[in-house]
């Protein structure tokens, strides 16, 4: 199984609009060109050595927060997180967190209008976060992660009608969310409601 997990692609982009990655973009100062140039397999050894750390935060990099209490609450949780994986394969040191000006320039220069990335479960969280300007969407489909008791999303994209940048088709992205057990029953409805469904246009380009 392993084997089949270091042939797997990096990223992959959608209707030539919208870079999808597990983590994120790091210092965002690598292209889509450096991703394609990328040998299979790619393993435990090469990953951990400096010449891929910025494939490294591909994998595993975290945006900063728009708000500065989710920054404040999201600097602890990483302090904690710093302290229980001192022995992690990866240390965290090695990743970079990226703040929207680094969003915004890493996809201009790339010619890309948004990045999707997941990775991050957030306490009581809708499932999906828009971010830096609308040029990040965190999604996140496991719903009650690790007793958070968040929503689960997944991004549903369409390609438009009208022509878009650079002759390119548009595309509307819309989150459907799938409501977390944990809260209905914080809410006393678990019995009689379940978790509830619904959806929320996003971004459309």
């Amino acid at each position: 199984m392993q084997t089949a997990f270091d042939q797997l692609p990096l990223a992959c982009v959608v209707g030539g609009h919208i870079l999808c990655v597990h983590g994120g973009v790091g210092d965002g100062r690598w292209d889509l060109n450096d991703l394609r140039a990328v040998r299979r397999p790619l393993g435990q050894q090469e990953l951990g050595s400096s010449k891929f750390r910025w494939v490294h935060n591909i994998l595993w990099s975290d945006p900063i927060e728009d708000d500065r209490a989710q920054r404040d609450a999201e600097r602890d949780a990483l302090h904690v997180c710093i302290l229980c994986c001192a022995e992690c394969l990866y240390p965290w040191p090695n990743l970079t967190r990226f703040g929207w000006d680094v969003t915004k320039t890493f996809c201009a220069r790339n010619g890309v209008d948004m990045v999707v990335r997941s990775h991050q479960s957030k306490k009581n969280g809708l499932g999906f976060d828009l971010m830096h300007d609308e040029c990040l969407i965190r999604v996140f489909s496991a719903r009650d992660y690790e007793g958070h008791c968040n929503d689960g999303a997944v991004l549903l994209v369409r390609s438009g009608e009208d022509e878009g940048l650079q002759g390119r088709p548009s595309l509307s992205v819309r989150a459907q969310v799938v409501g977390s057990y944990g809260k209905a029953v914080q809410r006393s409805q678990a019995k009689s409601k379940g978790p509830e469904t619904g959806g929320a246009h996003l971004w459309q380009g």
